[in-house]
């Protein structure tokens, strides 16, 4: 039987399975989840048997069914389930589960977005090389001789079961312990230990391993273990905001667009960098001042909360459309790479311009991790100044406010005493009661 589709006059066309626009049709989202990508179905041997896709795009989808499909007619279906459902599989040949293959099965159904499944797959490797005390060098960095890959091939060729709550606990304990003699890097310490488990056990999640049908050890690496909580890490502006302002006004608008522009996005809007770095002009209504952040062929959002409409003060929306008509690039910060597809890590089209304003920042006595961000925290903390927190989680497009209240405002205003006042209206009642 073959596939119909219409052509662009109404006409049915008509596909063999062998063409990929056969399935365009036949990819389904689940009615449980339409988060992590489209499926399939298909018979084989008398039995029908669904295929997670993962991908949200249909073409895409359509291209990988057909090759499941070729696959079943050549191959067989165990061949067909090692290649697009390894995690699956059965591995009672293969031995003992190992990290590198446990890491590839949750990858294969992870719905996260890609840098964030990096981010979690770096950081248990790194505990994995911690725990298994897989010798560091500085061949590991060096991605074009291969060592990159023999230092990360060694922790995937460890067994899952080696990875012990016992084992991930005493690492904890040691990595923080060794920095007791100094209180600041104890501090930081924990803060580094509670990032490493907290990412890690990501990739534990009753709702990745519900999907896999793998011998998992019992216990699991981190079965009751105690991540810790991360240090309060509450923003302490040490910036000048007004004298900010006029610096990159006098410095940057004229003779460095670009990096005012990125400026202005931070402090003005408190966008995120990967926010300003895909940002398109479509993305600004002229006509209520407002700026979407939404989900474009450029990426998504952090998080459901992110995607929000941004006033936009007259003075900075004035000044972003002036150089919209000036502009003849579809971004609003341009770049010698002229595009924005998303990454599976962190990659940058404007990755320049940001580390020129970070050099800038630093100049103006912005000595922090993250110069950048801490733009997005004064402006939070600004709103806050003015309107309040529930002002400023709403600006900052905070999940809940908590977030906002611990790690995003600063008090600007002052709470104090004035004790002379005090002490001259305790006299005047003083006197009051015991007139002359």
């Amino acid at each position: 039987m073959k596939g119909k589709t219409r052509d662009e006059s109404g006409k049915a066309q008509r596909f063999p399975k062998t063409d990929a626009r056969y399935w365009r049709d036949r990819v389904f989202h689940r009615t449980d989840d339409e988060t992590d990508g489209f499926h399939v179905r298909m018979r084989h041997g008398g039995r029908q048997y669904r295929w997670p896709l993962h991908t949200a795009n249909r073409e895409q989808a359509a291209a990988k069914a057909r090759d499941i499909f070729l696959s079943l007619k050549t191959g067989g279906y165990d061949a067909t389930e090692e290649k697009f459902k390894p995690w699956t599989a059965d591995r009672a040949k293969h031995g003992p589960l190992t990290v590198g293959e446990f890491i590839a099965a949750v990858r294969a159904i992870a719905t996260v977005a890609a840098t964030t499944f990096t981010t979690y797959e770096r950081k248990f490797r790194f505990l994995v090389s911690q725990v298994k005390t897989v010798a560091s060098s500085r061949a590991k960095f060096n991605y074009a001789t291969g060592g990159t890959r023999k230092w990360r091939q060694r922790i995937d060729d460890a067994l899952l079961g080696d990875i012990t709550p016992e084992a991930v606990m005493k690492w904890r304990v040691g990595y923080i312990t060794k920095h007791s003699a100094d209180p600041l890097a104890q501090n930081a310490a924990r803060s580094t230990t509670a990032s490493i488990l907290r990412n890690s056990k990501a990739l534990f999640s009753p709702k990745l391993l519900r999907n896999l049908s793998l011998p998992l050890p019992s216990p699991l690496p981190f079965d009751g273990v105690d991540i810790g909580k991360r240090p309060r890490t509450r923003y302490k502006s040490k910036i000048n905001a007004p004298l900010l302002l006029r610096q990159a006004n006098a410095e940057l608008k004229d003779d460095r667009p670009e990096l005012f522009k990125v400026f202005l996005l931070g402090i003005g809007a408190g966008l995120r960098r990967s926010e300003i770095d895909r940002l398109a002009w479509k993305q600004f209504n002229w006509q209520t001042g407002r700026l979407s952040i939404e989900v474009t062929e450029y990426g998504g959002v952090k998080t459901e909360g992110s995607a929000e409409e941004i006033d936009i003060g007259a003075d900075m929306l004035g000044y972003f459309k002036t150089q919209f008509a000036k502009s003849t690039s579809e971004f609003v910060v341009r770049s010698a790479v002229e595009t924005g597809k998303p990454k599976h890590w962190h990659h940058y089209r404007c990755d320049r311009t940001f580390k020129d304003l970070i050099d800038w920042l630093r100049e103006k006595g912005i000595e922090v991790r993250n110069p950048i961000h801490t733009l997005r925290k004064e402006f939070g903390s600004l709103i806050n100044q003015r309107f309040g927190l529930f002002a400023a989680s709403a600006a900052l497009r905070h999940s809940n406010i908590s977030i906002t209240r611990e790690s995003y405002v600063d008090r600007k205003e002052r709470i104090a005493l004035d004790l002379g006042e005090l002490a001259l209206q305790n006299k005047g009642h003083s006197q009051e009661r015991n007139p002359a």
